[in-house]
């Protein structure tokens, strides 16, 4: 446990420290955010309907920054090989990466989509809800973002792979954040399922995707 809590506190500090850490994920769902206005027009109808949505789209794009990193440059240095011979698993391994990754660098997700909410048109009240459904789903996100990292770590062209393997897995827990949203702004009282559906689909995502992370590294070191 004590050697988990190392490895975790290693990871946290090199994935805030190395790369921009949160800057790089936080830009470039700003510039997604940014940028949608500019293609739907400045309708405040249109852009507060299309904010849940959007909002939560951004949050994936995000979660795909960095993910490469997550295991390649261990992969590609030697150092996996090393963790391979260390006390913690592979499996402790997964948690203590994607722990780190979704601590050092997606925690601003919730806070640029509620201002991104705000600005879009929703209520308070409404992009609090949205804000909530996304501060469950970084845990997803990140070992959704890890499991495909480990899957492609070391090939070339990682980033494409890491996209399209990635993508389909956090859809669903995307629909429930936007749901969420949604149902809030539009007053349908679902907003509290969704927002259990998110939890619940992270909490899924705790329980299974460590172990295919670990099978994978293990793949990838035999």
């Amino acid at each position: 446990m004590m050697a988990l809590r190392i490895l975790f506190l290693r990871e946290l500090h090199l994935a805030v420290a190395g790369g921009g850490g949160a800057a790089g994920p936080a830009a470039f769902m700003l510039a997604a955010l940014a940028l949608v206005p500019l293609g739907v027009g400045p309708d405040p109808e249109i852009l507060r309907a299309a904010a849940p949505g959007v909002v939560a789209f951004a949050a994936l794009l995000a979660s795909l920054q960095g993910a490469e990193r997550m295991f390649g440059d261990d992969l590609a240095d030697g150092t996996l090989e090393l963790y391979a011979l260390s006390p913690v698993s592979l499996t402790g391994l997964a948690l203590a990466k994607a722990g780190a990754f979704a601590l050092g660098v997606l925690w601003p997700a919730p806070v640029i989509g509620f201002v991104a909410a705000l600005a879009y048109g929703m209520d308070v009240q409404s992009a609090g809800v949205l804000a909530a459904a996304l501060l469950l789903a970084v845990p997803g996100l990140a070992l959704g973002a890890g499991f495909a990292g480990a899957l492609a770590a070391g090939l070339s062209r990682a980033g494409l792979l890491i996209a399209l393997i990635a993508a389909p897995l956090q859809v669903p827990l995307l629909v429930f954040v936007a749901g969420a949203g949604r149902a809030a702004m539009e007053d349908t009282g679902l907003a509290g399922a969704n927002l259990m559906l998110a939890g619940a689909f992270s909490l899924a995502a705790l329980a299974l995707a460590p172990f295919g992370m670990a099978a994978a590294l293990k793949a990838r070191l035999e």
